[in-house]
Order: structure tokens, then sequence, then C-alpha cells
């Protein structure tokens, strides 16, 4: 387990605060965003060795073209390689080039620890890799000539993302995709794999909640979340209107948090079926945010308003509910953004304590909602169920009376 401190994680076993590295919250190439910033993980330097490589993962770049992995071609990778990526002399790989390769390397091993260390401290224990019978730690492919990227047993590979023009933009450098892949990994280890075969509503499962993973350690990032809040002037109902996502937070999680779909709007496509879950999430999300500054005293709204579902507001409504929050943010935009950093643990911490109580062969939208539900009251939070359980109801996710 690590505990989390303003940027900085701290090793119970050690006391250190771990080692120093420098990732991109989103994309180098998306304005605001071209500088990497410096983020802690919780090994400490002493443990960590050229690759980057930890007791939990490793990176390895191949020095030829790699084909991708597919069985039987399974890890480790035993071709040469290029010289393992080291740390500066203080032990800290936040030293290395933005343009170098073996930055590519730190950023993508950095990204995973962080991701890890997210939410091993949302379960409060270590996450036991469902490969551990074969294969010790995790491996890392940074780059392979591939338009694609893929968590698979024992393994993580990353491709290249190529534009509209030549350019070419590694995968490693996109903690979104870093994330929402690990993502996948965190869930088979957490709550398993299927005996057989699954329902459709179980891999739909995967594909929200590993975005859902993506989106919550995004939001640990000091700096998204002061664009986000800047941007919305504190008001998170905007991103509701999903014309201007791209323009708040530049996020493609984000865009695919927000939106109106239900189960009768879908289709049988895994992502578009993972939407409707997604939604009702990321709508508790803004709920817990919105009714928790207002009930807290830092905006200050008619209860009438305040309290009425995020989807069934009217145009002054919702005019009224942006002017109070812009005043509000002018006067204690630290007070919300502990708020929404409230909001942001408490769902992440519901999520995570539920994959205990699912079994993959039975899982459905309706009883893996209901499980986070019961988290949020296990929590001590049943309000929060209650608007859980509004917003999965709506999504036409589950029937109550």
């Amino acid at each position: 387990m690590s505990i989390h401190l303003d940027q900085r994680t701290i090793s119970p076993k050690t006391g250190s605060l771990g080692t120093r590295f420098l990732i991109y919250p989103q994309v180098p190439h998306l304005a605001g965003y071209e500088k990497p910033e410096t983020i802690w993980i919780s090994t400490p330097p002493n443990e960590i060795q050229a690759g980057p490589a930890d007791q939990r993962m490793y990176v390895v770049d191949p020095l030829f073209e790699k084909p991708v992995y597919e069985y039987p071609y399974q890890p480790p990778f035993v071709g040469e390689r290029f010289p393992p990526t080291e740390a500066g002399p203080d032990g800290h790989f936040d030293h290395l080039d933005p343009g170098s390769r073996q930055f590519v390397c730190a950023h993508v091993f950095a990204s995973l620890r962080r991701v890890l260390d997210i939410w091993e401290s949302y379960l409060g224990h270590d996450i036991v890799w469902h490969f551990a019978q074969t294969y010790e730690r995790l491996e890392i492919i940074p780059q392979v000539n591939w338009n694609n990227a893929q968590s698979g047993y024992g393994y993580m590979e990353f491709g290249t993302e190529r534009g509209n023009s030549e350019d070419v933009f590694p995968y490693a450098l996109n903690f979104d995709v870093i994330a929402h892949e690990f993502g996948h990994a965190i869930i088979f280890a957490e709550m398993g794999t299927p005996n057989g075969m699954a329902s459709r509503e179980y891999f739909g499962y995967h594909e929200s909640v590993s975005d859902l993973i993506a989106l919550i350690s995004l939001l640990h990032f000091d700096s998204v979340l002061d664009r986000l809040l800047q941007s919305t002037q504190g008001n998170l109902l905007t991103m509701n209107e999903l014309n201007r996502i791209a323009e708040l937070a530049g996020d493609k999680q984000i865009r695919t948090a927000s939106n109106d779909r239900k189960m009768s709007t879908v289709s049988d496509a895994v992502h578009d079926l993972s939407k409707p879950f997604t939604g009702a999430m990321f709508d508790t999300l803004v709920e817990l945010y919105h009714r928790n500054a207002v009930d807290r005293g830092f905006v200050d709204l008619p209860l009438d308003v305040s309290h009425d579902r995020l989807f069934e507001l009217d145009h002054h409504e919702i005019e009224l509910i942006g002017d109070r929050f812009a005043e509000a943010f002018d006067a204690r935009s630290f007070l919300l953004k502990s708020t929404l950093e409230d909001a942001r643990d408490l769902l992440g911490s519901a999520i995570a304590r539920s994959w205990a109580t699912l079994d993959p062969n039975t899982l459905t939208y309706a009883v893996a909602g209901a499980a986070i539900a019961d988290q949020f009251d296990a929590m001590g939070a049943p309000e929060a169920g209650d608007i859980l359980m509004e917003n999965l109801e709506w999504r036409e996710i589950v029937v109550r009376a």
C-alpha cells in the first residue's frame, strides 16, 4: 500500500518519498501540455534498476523491430536491446531529455507505476498480477511498429498513433492510453477471469472501467485539476456539453465519459456498449462534486436547484449554477479543488473495493453498479449510492420501483 501526499508518494516500508520522474499528463502535442511534469512513484531510488525496472515491472527496449506479442510468441523478450535507461547521479530519472529514446522508456514505466500506486492506495493492498504463476514481473515494451497498444498475459506493449500528417506520436507518451491498458490488467488481477464464455456486458464493463481508471488517474495531476476547474469556473455541469469537452480538457477519456447514451441506444460493439455504464459513473462523479460544493457552503445555490437531477435542469437553472459557481471559484478555488478530489477518491475507492465482490462469470452492469453502491454505503456515504442508482436507472441499466 502507498500513501499519497501532494504530488509525492511515501513508501510505508522505507519512509522514502520515492523516485522522481517526468510525465506528460496529456499528450505533448496538446496545447498546454508541451512540458512534462515532475511526479514521484513509491519505489525508492535504491530499489530501481536501469531499464527502468523494479520488483513489479521492467522495461525492455528491443534494438530491432519486434513483432507484437501473439500466442505462442510470449515474454520474456530475449533479443538484442538498446542499453537500459539509467538514473541520474541522485538516483532519480527526471534528468532525461524529453526528446530521447531513454525518456520514452522512463515515461511509460513511471506512468504505469503511478497508476499502480493510485489504485493500490484505493484498494489498501498490493495488487497481485493475474499472471503471477507464470511471470514475477510485468514486461513493458515501449515501442513497437504498430498503430495500437495492448495489455496481455505478463506484458504491455505500445505502438504509435499516426496523425493526419507524417507526425508519429508514441502511445508510450500518452498517459490516457497507458492507464487504460493497465486498467485491464488491474481488473484481471483483482476480479479474476471468466471460466468460459463471458457475457457481452462483461467485456463492456472491462472497457468502461478501464476508461474510468484512466480518468480517475488523470485527475491525480494538479495541473489537470487546475486546468479543468479554471476552464469551467468550477462548474463541471459544463462537462455535459459534448462540443466543449476537447476545449476544456483535451482528453479522449473525458469525452467518452461525458455522454448521454442509454442501453436502448447502443450497439453490441464493445466500446459503444461501454458508454452507458461509463456515463453513469461520470455523472455520479460530477454530481458528488456538485452536491458537496453546495452542501459544504462553498457555493450558494437554492436547495431545489442543487439537488435536481443533472439531466433535468432547465436553461435558467444551468445559467444560475454557472454564475454561482463562477463566483465561488473566484473566492474559493482551492476548496472547490479539494471537493473534486474528495469526489474522485470516493468514486475510485468504491470502484476498487467492489472488485472483490464481483464474479466475472455472472457479471452484469446492474450487478456491478449495485456493488459500487454497496461500497458507498460501507464507506459511510449512502447518499452517493443513491445518486449512482438513480444514474444507473436513467441509463436503463437498473429498473427500480
